[in-house]
């Protein structure tokens, strides 16, 4: 995920304690994971979309920014506004009934920023957590605990919000600058993110237990502005490259990247289906207001 369109040709200085990676190329481009997926357009012309999310009754949550809605698009292909007057609305992540995203991921930066709770039965709203400085992606850990991501400015690291005392953040909890997209491993010991300013694309994992523990896993490229992030069955990453209009499958084991979608116009963020939609395609928002499909090649395609 980005920040509002103000921030477009921002450089921001980073301060990393990841551990060295030397630079990695690409997968061959025989790897049948790096063929080119299929895109397709299902939502056109809603501003700035941050983030999406799969709201487990058949429909898609949508994080309009620049409108400040959050819009539900059915599978009928209806689209509607679920909660308007949302200030600056960021990373969505689902809970059973609950509907978490965060407000606030917008400049001037200040202190203002929320994670909110939408029940998705009864349509009950209310602040979970306040006092965060322009958070931007979020995930919830297995024991409910919150974490943000922000992307500008020094000293920002990630925040770990505790579940038992939300009044509380831990500003810092993992100190890395720029932090945006975020996907916790299957084994839930290591959270992933990425460096939107970095001049390689940085990508990296943080073990939860000791957030000191950073290791880089990958390098996408200059001019990636790596955003928001989601991961498949077997590990692997799917990141969606804001900077260079490409969807990038890194395998954090091996350190190859590779493009499996470009000419897309800076993507935000990128979820495999859930919830009746397909588990094997791609959905992607971007900040030109599109929501897209991509689906896999076909075998022996």
């Amino acid at each position: 995920m980005m920040a509002v369109p103000v921030l477009a040709g921002v450089a921001v200085v980073g301060r990393s304690r990841a551990r060295d990676l030397p630079a990695t190329g690409p997968a061959p481009r025989t790897s049948g994971a790096c063929r080119s997926w299929h895109v397709r357009t299902l939502v056109r012309g809603q501003g700035w979309l941050e983030d999406l999310e799969f709201d487990g009754r058949g429909s898609i949550t949508l994080s309009a920014l620049t409108k400040g809605r959050i819009l539900r698009l059915s599978r009928s292909g209806h689209l509607s506004t679920v909660l308007a007057s949302v200030f600056a609305p960021g990373g969505e992540r689902r809970r059973g009934r609950y509907l978490y995203f965060n407000t606030g991921d917008t400049v001037p930066v200040a202190p203002n920023g929320t994670i909110e709770r939408l029940d998705l039965r009864t349509g009950k709203h209310s602040t979970w957590a306040r006092g965060l400085t322009m958070p931007n992606a979020l995930v919830l850990l297995r024991n409910s605990d919150g974490i943000v991501s922000r992307d500008v400015g020094s000293g920002t690291g990630l925040t770990r919000v505790p579940a038992r005392n939300r009044r509380h953040p831990q500003i810092e909890w993992a100190r890395l600058d720029d932090t945006n997209g975020l996907a916790v491993d299957p084994s839930g010991r290591w959270l992933y993110t990425d460096r939107t300013f970095s001049s390689d694309g940085e990508v990296d994992r943080v073990l939860i237990a000791n957030p000191r523990q950073v290791q880089v896993v990958g390098r996408l490229g200059a001019g990636v502005a790596p955003d928001d992030m989601t991961l498949d069955k077997s590990g692997n990453l799917y990141i969606a490259g804001f900077g260079s209009g490409k969807i990038y499958r890194l395998d954090p084991h091996t350190h190859f990247s590779c493009a499996i979608a470009t000419e897309l116009t800076q993507p935000t963020s990128a979820r495999f289906g859930g919830g009746g939609w397909h588990a094997a395609d791609l959905y992607v928002t971007d900040a030109a207001g599109h929501l897209s499909e991509l689906s896999p090649p076909r075998r022996g395609s």
